[in-house]
């Protein structure tokens, strides 16, 4: 638990720019080619977000990579709008349904259809701290609970 902690602590300052990573699927319907991207985004704004997006393109605009990493790291912020109170505190719940009508969000905006659910990025590394400190706590307790069990009389 405790290199979990370094790294979310590390990286803290990082949630400050643009990063997505995660996963690329393609799939060829005829003349259009389905894509699903599975991402793990930090947009620049504290928060990380995780989540899917579904998006089609041309055929004719390149060839079908059925599977692909992807990621674009540390570029410039892409701040979400903000709609609520709970959005400028970092927390986010991102779903359109483009083609079912829902207006495009900036999250995604070519995407026929976005879900993500976000947090800010200091409440990952107060869990962390959290359970760093419990594990560390409970170690303790089992090491002095193994030291009475040792010290019984008639053992």
């Amino acid at each position: 638990m405790w290199v979990v902690l370094v790294v979310l602590l590390v990286a803290w300052p990082l949630t400050y720019r643009y990063t997505s990573v995660g996963l690329d699927l393609e799939s060829s319907r005829g003349q259009s080619v389905d894509q699903t991207f599975y991402r793990v985004r930090w947009p620049g704004n504290g928060s990380v977000l995780v989540g899917r997006i579904d998006e089609h393109r041309d055929a004719s605009s390149g060839r079908v990579q059925q599977l692909d990493l992807g990621a674009d790291v540390l570029k410039k912020a892409r701040p979400i709008e903000t709609h609520s109170t709970w959005n400028r505190l970092g927390f986010w719940w991102i779903h359109a349904d483009v083609a079912g009508g829902d207006p495009p969000t900036d999250a995604a905006p070519h995407a026929d259809r976005v879900w993500f659910v976000g947090v800010p990025h200091w409440l990952l590394v107060l869990l962390a701290a959290a359970a760093a400190v419990r594990s560390l706590v409970r170690g303790r307790g089992r090491v002095r609970d193994a030291g009475v069990v040792a010290d019984r009389p008639g053992d």
